[in-house]
């Protein structure tokens, strides 16, 4: 088709505001596009900012919780050493004090006895050493005397009182007879039960009864006594057995029970190991078995229980406590007791030398 000047310029004109129009709709798109990356770049840099504040705020609670245990320790450290200093301070004028108080009389007077007190303990307590070493001498010495048939026969007469090994066997009879007895009503029981349900059975089973009766006839070759006790629903074989066993376990028990008695009847009554005793105490003045020690002191004076001990403890609490003289216990020494005929000759020894010992501190 021929097309006229005016109609090509007309669509000229129309093909430039297509494009004018195109580029105006790629200006506005890469404006949004410009406009989304900057909101991309704004959040990026939130991130990255919230990033580097939590680190930096983790950096700084690490260094605050640091510097805190540092502080801590500090503190620690400082109130060891003001405690430490409180304490060498307390005891400089602990010191101090008794130092000035022992110019006085009371202080000069504690002084004096102090120095006398730590001369006695070490002399009181070697003392009790002295007598409890010639006690376990002595009775050693008489065990190693004793025959050993009369050392054995004392070691076994507790037991042969007790005789535990028939106490043992009469309660394991006993248990397991229990344990019969209750197997046994069981099988009872079991039986009934069983006689019960064969009576309620339908007719075209065998019983034990028709069994016993086809047994009987004497053209049967096919039923046997075993096919017959297979059906029995009581049989007697396993409740004989058992009961053999409860009576057999139940005497026992009764039997050991009887035997335990008698022995400790005879042990009782056998007065062997009491002579022997009484004869050890007539020979020894006491019995080397039954004796594991000294059983009294080594002096006779009244009151001394625990007399080192409680000198001890004034040597070592009166210069904080400062006693006045009346205050302060009386050193003394205990009188020993007398050698006797009844006691060891190592005992007898280590009296007279306490006796010796004694005089010689009177003036």
């Amino acid at each position: 088709m021929f097309e006229s000047p005016k109609d090509r310029l007309r669509n000229i004109d129309h093909s430039a505001a297509k494009g004018a129009e195109h580029l105006s709709n790629i200006d506005r798109s890469a404006a949004s596009a410009a406009r989304s990356a900057a909101q991309n770049t704004k959040l990026l840099k939130g991130i990255a900012f919230t990033s580097g504040a939590s680190m930096v705020f983790n950096g700084i609670a690490a260094a605050n919780t640091a510097r805190m245990a540092r502080s801590q320790e500090q503190q620690l450290a400082l109130q060891q050493e003001q405690h430490a200093l409180q304490q060498a301070i307390a005891e400089q004028t602990a010191r101090h004090e008794f130092s000035m108080w022992r110019q006085t009389p009371e202080g000069a007077a504690f002084v004096d006895w102090q120095r006398r007190a730590a001369v006695l303990i070490p002399f009181l307590r070697n003392r009790e050493r002295v007598w409890n070493t010639v006690w376990a001498d002595a009775i050693r010495r008489a065990q190693g005397e004793i025959p050993p048939d009369e050392r054995q026969r004392f070691t076994a007469h507790p037991a042969r009182l007790r005789q535990n090994g028939f106490k043992i066997a009469s309660l394991v009879s006993f248990v397991l007879s229990g344990l019969f007895a209750v197997t046994l009503l069981l099988q009872i029981l079991n039986g009934a039960i069983s006689e019960s349900r064969e009576q309620a059975a339908s007719y075209d089973q065998l019983t034990y009864a028709e069994c016993l009766e086809i047994l009987d006839d004497p053209d049967n070759f096919i039923m046997s006594e075993a096919d017959c006790e297979s059906v029995n629903p009581n049989p007697t074989g396993p409740i004989v057995e058992r009961a053999v066993s409860l009576a057999l376990f139940a005497g026992l028990g009764v039997a050991f029970l009887v035997m335990r008695r008698t022995r400790q009847r005879a042990a009782k009554a056998d007065p062997t190991v009491e002579n022997e005793a009484a004869a050890r105490t007539a020979r020894w003045g006491f019995d080397p078995l039954r004796t594991h020690g000294a059983w009294y002191a080594w002096h006779e004076s009244q009151g001394f229980a625990g007399y080192a001990d409680r000198i001890e403890h004034m040597v070592r609490s009166g210069p904080a406590q400062r006693p006045q003289p009346s205050q302060l216990i009386p050193l003394r020494v205990p009188t020993p007791w007398e050698p006797s005929p009844g006691l060891p000759a190592e005992v007898n020894n280590v009296l007279a030398s306490f006796h010796e010992e004694n005089e010689s501190f009177s003036p």
